[in-house]
C-alpha cells in the first residue's frame, strides 16, 4: 500500500485531510462502554468536521456527559459546546491550535480526546494529551517515534480496530492516504495469533546488529521461537497483549551488511 501521499504531506505540512463519518463510525463503535458518561473534546475540529457530526448525532445513544470542540484558525477562532440537543458556539482567544492557552484549559477539564491531529505535528500533539485518555488518527511509521513507542511497550498505547485510507481535502475531493491507523490508550481485545510456522536459522538470520532474529511477515512469526523478533510495524495491528510482549524497536536493522526496513522487536510470554 503506497504512503506517497502521506509522506508529501508531511513534508509539505498539508494537514487539510478530513476523516470520512463512515470511518469514524466503524472504529468508535468499539468503545461504546469507555464513553458512556465522558466528557469528549474533539481539540481538532471544526462545526463541519465529521467527528462533531457523529457526535452530536449519537450524543445520548453514547451517553456522553459532555462535548466540546475546537479548531485551529489563526484570524478568528471559536469553540464548540452540545449543550442540551444544541450547538453552541463561542468566539474565544488566541488560535485554537490544540496547544493554546484556551484550548489546554479544556483539556484540562475532558475525560477523553477524540480528533484526527495535524500529521506534521503529531509527536508533538501526543505530547500533548498523553495525560488523558485518546482516541487519534496517525500514521502507521508513528508507532517507532521516539516518543511514542515507550507508550507501547509499556502497554499504555495500541492501535485501534481498524485502518484508515481515505480522506476528504477542502475542495471535497477523496485522497488515497495509505498507511492510516488509530491510536488509543483505551483496552483493545484482540484474538491470538495463529501460528503455523516453525524456526529454522535459514529462514530467520539474525540482525547483524541486534540479538534477535528477523521476521519479514507477520503470517510467519514461527510457533516454537521464544527469542526476540522483529517483526514489521504493521504487527501492531494485529497484536495481542497476552501473547507477545513489545520489549524494543529498531530503526536500522541490519541483515549482513544489507539494511533492511524499521522492525518492532517483540517476544512470546
Amino acid at each position: 500500500m503506497s504512503n506517497t501521499s502521506l509522506n508529501n504531506a508531511k513534508q509539505a505540512k498539508n494537514d487539510e485531510y478530513y476523516t470520512r463519518i463512515e470511518d469514524i463510525e466503524k472504529e468508535l463503535e468499539h468503545y461504546l462502554p469507555y464513553l458512556k458518561d465522558k466528557k469528549v473534546y474533539c481539540n481538532c475540529d471544526s462545526v463541519d468536521s465529521m467527528f462533531w457530526s457523529y457526535f452530536t448525532t449519537n450524543y445520548k445513544r453514547l451517553g456522553l456527559k459532555g462535548l466540546t470542540a475546537t479548531h485551529y484558525n489563526p484570524n478568528s477562532t471559536y469553540r464548540l459546546d452540545y449543550i442540551k440537543g444544541q450547538t453552541v458556539k463561542t468566539v474565544v482567544s488566541g488560535d485554537g491550535s490544540y496547544n493554546s492557552p484556551v484550548s489546554l484549559d479544556i483539556l484540562k477539564d475532558c475525560d477523553i480526546v477524540i480528533t484526527n491531529p495535524p500529521f506534521s505535528l503529531f509527536r508533538d500533539f501526543i505530547d500533548t494529551v498523553k495525560d488523558k485518555d485518546f482516541i487519534v488518527v496517525g500514521c502507521f511509521n508513528a508507532v517507532t517515534y521516539s516518543n511514542i513507542f515507550p507508550m507501547f511497550k509499556a502497554g499504555h498505547l495500541s492501535l485501534g480496530y481498524t485502518t484508515l485510507r481515505y480522506f476528504t481535502t477542502p475542495s471535497g475531493t477523496i485522497e488515497d492516504m495509505g498507511n492510516v491507523t488509530w491510536f488509543t490508550t483505551l483496552q483493545v481485545s484482540r484474538p491470538e495469533l495463529e501460528l503455523t510456522a516453525t524456526y529454522n536459522p535459514t529462514d530467520y538470520p539474525t540482525y547483524s546488529n541486534y540479538p534477535a532474529i528477523n521476521v519479514d511477515k507477520v503470517k510467519n512469526i514461527p510457533s516454537d521461537y521464544k527469542g526476540r523478533m522483529g517483526v514489521p510495524v504493521n504487527f501492531m495491528t494485529k497484536h495481542c497483549s497476552s501473547q507477545f510482549r513489545v520489549v524494543d524497536k529498531l530503526n536500522n536493522p541490519k541483515l549482513g551488511n544489507k539494511t533492511i526496513y524499521k522492525r518492532v522487536i517483540i517476544e512470546k510470554i
